[in-house]
């Protein structure tokens, strides 16, 4: 017995020396710290204290996170979390909530992340001496890069702040800095473009008061595009000169390191404002060879061409952007749908009753049994479509028709009353009439009901397919005109009465329905235009610029319409309601 107790102890003392070491390494080394780590005999360690297996799993965590190293469980993470919550002190708290929201961040939970986030928030002890500020800003960093995800500029510039104040306490500049000019995106977000370049200034000249040249020269790209916006093209070339020269990404062939080749469709629009064309094509064809770019180069292209006055070429590009327009809309929506079913806000009550269905194991079987439904569920409905797909194209017809002609019966009822009191005849024919109007309504009805939801889905893609729809993505949106033998740069303008007055006539051809709530709910002019551009998926930034409205003009009117006639608490669901029509 006094034998074991003595190997024991040894081997807690190894432990523990090893253990430090690892902990020294950690912020410099991440990777002889993994290694380390890694030597380590898992089933030597079983038989360790609790105290040791703890922090050697926290050291583990910290070393795989610092890697890049993604976790796919958070079983371990949770026995730490529990452990030190009991047995560590504020530092270790906070680093095991971390390490357990980046668990959750890894395995795309983002909402139980951010609550993991808060309880290390919450777990700091900002008053002691020696608060680990250093774990606190970078759990700020890690909200805010999912609040930038969610699309939420106001928290996300809240964490960002919270970062900056907590890299100072920590004494940690650059990662300050850095924060300073993550800032930008939440400014952007917000449409505060004015404060941008103040922004980037102020970072750059801090990397220059510390001799960092090229890190000063790499702040430029979003505050380069942002002069080409607004023509500032002398602004836009100081900057692209310092950019070149002193940011350290170029080689000598001029050719920008990987990920950063955005700044070639710069290039070109830099060169087409200042009337260069040949210089101009030559980077838009350089950004169309990089993938992922051809939506900006055929953009660039395009005005390019157009400028030039030459028809069938920018006919032919026209067609190449519209199309990977296309493409690129449908991608971003998948994604969002992706990213709005992992990223919807807890409560603190869902987060209790989540952590104690954590607690056995028959939850995550209950899970596993759900997602193999909802695959099998899947795969049936999958199928059913495909067999269904013509009957559904067939029906879709039969009710486009259907709806024309009671359209048509409806124009001729409405004609008939206002001669009702001029001819007897009348009478007889607006009875039969009226007779049409109701048997035409109860085949639209059967024939929606037969088809389904993907009635929704076919209007409105008939609806995106209208060229005045089209026009309204387009001038929602800068773009070159030719003016005489001059560019200029359009920017996004409100639409005209002339064209809303197309846009009521293609909803009221296309989707009655849609256009009879308009009609019923006697909505004001914002309100019906706010309801018709949210319907076809404009946010609010853009519906305030068609519409010639404030943000909070159009925010409102959004909750307005959520509220009559989809009795709903909040606008979030409205675009669903709408096209659920």
């Amino acid at each position: 017995m006094g034998l074991s107790l003595t190997l024991l102890a040894c081997g807690e003392q190894r432990y523990n020396v090893l253990l430090q070491q690892v902990d020294s390494l950690l912020a410099n080394r991440p990777d002889s710290a993994w290694a380390l780590l890694s030597a380590v005999d898992s089933a030597d360690m079983q038989h360790q204290r609790r105290s040791t297996r703890m922090r050697y799993e926290l050291l583990r965590a910290e070393a795989q996170n610092k890697l890049y190293i993604d976790f796919t469980t958070d079983s371990v993470m949770r026995q730490v979390v529990q452990y030190y919550d009991r047995h560590g002190s504020k530092n270790e708290q906070l680093k095991a909530h971390y390490l357990l929201g980046c668990c959750y961040r890894d395995m795309h939970e983002a909402p139980v992340a951010l609550l993991t986030w808060e309880d290390a928030v919450a777990a700091a002890d900002t008053t002691a001496a020696d608060c680990d500020y250093a774990t606190l800003y970078r759990v700020y960093g890690q909200m805010a890069s999912i609040y930038f995800r969610q699309y939420m500029p106001e928290k996300e510039l809240a964490a960002r702040e919270k970062l900056c104040r907590n890299a100072l306490l920590a004494g940690d500049t650059l990662n300050y800095i850095r924060g300073l000019l993550l800032r930008n995106d939440a400014y952007l977000a917000l449409g505060d473009t004015a404060i941008v370049f103040e922004n980037i200034e102020y970072v750059r000249q801090l990397y220059l008061e510390r001799g960092l040249t090229q890190q000063a020269a790499q702040v430029y790209p979003s505050a380069i595009q942002l002069a080409l916006i607004k023509q500032q093209f002398e602004r836009a070339d100081s900057m692209m000169q310092v950019f070149e020269r002193e940011s350290g990404l170029f080689d000598e062939a001029g050719n920008i390191g990987h990920s950063r080749e955005i700044y070639y469709y710069f290039k070109g629009m830099y060169y087409l404002g200042v009337n260069r064309r040949d210089s101009a094509e030559h980077w838009f064809r350089k950004a169309l060879t990089i993938k992922g770019l051809e939506l900006k180069a055929y953009h660039g292209l395009m005005s390019l061409y157009k400028f030039s006055g030459d028809i069938d070429s920018t006919y032919k590009y026209s067609s190449f952007y519209d199309k990977s327009l296309v493409d690129n809309m449908s991608q971003t929506k998948t994604a969002a749908i992706a990213q709005s079913e992992s990223m919807y806000n807890y409560s603190r009550q869902e987060k209790i009753a989540h952590q104690q269905k954590q607690k056995t194991n028959n939850l995550k079987l209950v899970l596993i049994a759900i997602t193999a439904g909802g695959v099998i569920f899947a795969l049936v409905a999958f199928f059913a479509f495909q067999k269904k797909r013509e009957e559904k194209r067939r029906l879709m017809d039969t009710y486009q028709s259907t709806i024309e002609e009671l359209n048509k019966a409806r124009r001729e009822t409405s004609l008939l009353l206002q001669s009702l009191s001029q001819k007897e005849a009348t009478q007889r024919l607006l009875k039969e009439k009226e007779k049409q109007v109701q048997d035409l309504e109860t085949v639209v009805a059967k024939l929606k009901k037969q088809i389904g939801k993907s009635v929704g889905l076919m209007l409105q893609q008939k609806i995106e397919e209208a060229d005045i729809v089209k026009k309204f993505h387009f001038i929602s949106k800068f773009h070159f005109e030719l003016k005489g033998d001059e560019k200029k740069l359009i920017p996004a303008r409100e639409a005209t009465n002339k064209e809303w007055r197309a846009m009521m006539e293609t909803i009221q051809s296309c989707h009655p329905d849609l256009y009879i709530l308009v009609q019923k709910n006697h909505l004001s002019d914002l309100n019906y235009k706010v309801c018709v551009l949210s319907y076809l998926g404009f946010d609010t930034p853009t519906i305030a610029t068609l519409t010639g409205s404030k943000k909070g003009s159009v925010s409102n009117a959004r909750i307005g319409l959520a509220k009559q006639p989809f009795s709903l608490k909040s606008a979030h669901d409205l675009n669903k309601h709408l096209r659920d029509i």
